[in-house]
């Protein structure tokens, strides 16, 4: 079955037991590599606010590319532009977004995570869920994060 936005995106439905999540804004997003390829066919953000309040907001990024590879690509050298930050790593920097110290996270094998925000691959999905403020507590957007992994894995059963 091929994935498509409407299959995985998150309702208000599929966040009711998330701390009265509210759809704030949407917007088409480009490549996390653009200009560089791999370019993603179809990128999209929704912002959502937590608690009733714009300082608690989770944005979900959801880019969907043309095979797992370019998804992978995509993810692993998009993650630098992701977040001005960097940490250090065997002499040099590197980006924030770093893979967990231990799989303990379930989205999979190909996971950064930069503190409460998550970045994943699965299939042909690049998938970016990510707090702003540092109101939002980790184990809330690894919830989201794993609600979105539970309607790709549906989408592609179906």
């Amino acid at each position: 079955m091929e994935l498509t936005l409407e299959r995985i995106q998150l309702t208000t439905d599929d966040l009711a037991d998330v701390a009265s999540a509210r759809h704030a804004s949407s917007q088409e997003l480009y490549s996390p590599t653009a200009p560089k390829s791999p370019t993603a066919q179809f990128g999209w953000r929704d912002r959502w606010w937590l608690n009733q309040t714009a300082s608690e907001s989770v944005a979900i990024n959801y880019w969907f590319f043309a095979s797992n590879d370019e998804a992978y690509v995509a993810a692993d050298e998009g993650r630098f532009r992701l977040s001005a930050q960097t940490v250090l790593k065997s002499g040099r920097r590197d980006s924030i977004y770093q893979p967990p110290s231990d799989d303990k996270h379930g989205l999979g094998n190909t996971v950064w995570q930069a503190g409460a925000n998550f970045l994943f691959v699965h299939q042909t999905v690049v998938v970016l869920v990510a707090e702003t403020g540092g109101k939002v507590s980790e184990d809330t957007t690894l919830h989201i994060a794993r609600k979105i992994l539970e309607k790709i894995n549906s989408a592609i059963a179906s």
